[in-house]
């Protein structure tokens, strides 16, 4: 009896484990994906910002640009970016950092991550340094 126990508190922590998973965001590269995400990535290039490309029944992809900055102006880059799934609601935390040097090496022009299709999850937060923003553009 004891054991038939054990196994429904193991079972009831492997679900609720399940629901809190830290899900893995893989980067990707531009020239390796379909021609209509190319020519979303096109329109935004000389804009920066967060995006969102979600064709339907397809695989989402995060856009991150902070390849246009004025001389003078502080450059943004990406410092991290993590993700996990929580409640049917991918939780996408991104850390931003900027500097002065324009020369520094981890200044990179659009960086595109595969977010996975919808169906693995209801809805989409972004956090940028701790705080919750928006996408500037949905597409898809």
């Amino acid at each position: 009896m004891s054991t038939l126990i054990y196994l429904y508190i193991l079972f009831v922590f492997v679900i609720a484990g399940c629901n809190n998973a830290d899900t893995e965001i893989k980067e990707v590269n531009l020239q390796g994906l379909n021609n209509n995400i190319k020519t979303f990535v096109d329109k935004i290039k000389n804009s920066n910002g967060l995006y969102l490309y979600s064709p339907v029944g397809d695989k989402q992809y995060l856009i991150v640009n902070y390849s246009n900055v004025l001389q003078g102006e502080e450059a943004k880059f990406l410092d991290s970016i993590k993700a996990q799934i929580l409640d049917q609601t991918l939780i996408i935390n991104i850390e931003e950092l900027g500097t002065h040097d324009y020369t520094d090496k981890r200044l990179e022009n659009i960086r595109i991550f595969n977010l996975g299709k919808v169906r693995e999850y209801e809805k989409i937060q972004i956090f940028k340094n701790g705080k919750e923003t928006a996408f500037d553009i949905v597409g898809g």
